[in-house]
């Protein structure tokens, strides 16, 4: 019975996250503000963070890669700007329809494929999830934690050697304003409980996050 009600609250989570987002980029378009995002300075950096960490462990040469919460494609144009294209395929997944439509009409390169869902189309190298958890549509931490902690359950099952994910912390946990902040030892105790091997990455440029990195 547990079971049932947190899949219906999920449902419902993922409900009102969709329409979160479709009312924000009526607002504000394809841009960072559109994704609930700062800047385009923020974003940029917290790009920068995962890809140098995914470095650090493996030479980024011929390898597969899902972006989950893709939002407009801007980690895909990241990508391109850092490494060769024909070195990695790319999956873009995100909750959002007209995300979704939008990256399918601007990215036509074979490697790269769009899909509506919140967890890798097959078997990826690397999974990243870059602010996908940090604007949470709930006040219930416990709730939101919940849904946050299946989700990356189901990515890590789809996930061969690294899944790498930020997000916002302070030293008690809280939803505040909308945003969900977490304790970088609680959340790295739960992913070495359930999944592996995982390392805290911290930034001076941005205090508030942190930088999840769980390996195979």
């Amino acid at each position: 019975m547990m079971k049932i009600i947190d899949e219906l609250s999920f449902s419902y989570l993922e409900y009102k996250i969709n329409n979160s987002y479709t009312n924000r980029l009526m607002k504000y378009g394809n841009s960072p503000q559109g994704l609930f995002w700062k800047n385009s300075f923020t974003q940029i950096h917290r790009f920068e963070l995962i890809i140098t960490a995914l470095n650090k462990y493996y030479n980024l040469n011929q390898f597969t890669i899902c972006d989950i919460g893709c939002g407009y494609g801007k980690f895909l144009q990241f990508l391109k700007k850092k490494l060769n294209t024909s070195t990695f395929q790319y999956q873009g997944c995100d909750l959002n329809n007209k995300l979704i439509d939008h990256c399918t009409k601007n990215y036509s390169d074979k490697n790269c494929k769009f899909y509506k869902k919140s967890l890798p189309n097959g078997i990826v190298d690397f999974s990243v999830m870059s602010g996908t958890f940090n604007l949470s549509v709930t006040d219930n931490i416990k709730i939101w934690e919940k849904y946050v902690l299946k989700n990356l359950t189901n990515i890590w099952k789809q996930t061969n050697k690294i899944m790498a994910f930020n997000l916002l912390h302070q030293d008690e946990k809280k939803i505040k304003q909308g945003l969900y902040y977490t304790n970088k030892n609680w959340i790295k105790d739960m992913c070495e409980q359930k999944f592996g091997k995982t390392e805290i990455i911290l930034s001076s440029i941005l205090p508030d996050d942190v930088l999840i990195i769980v390996q195979n």
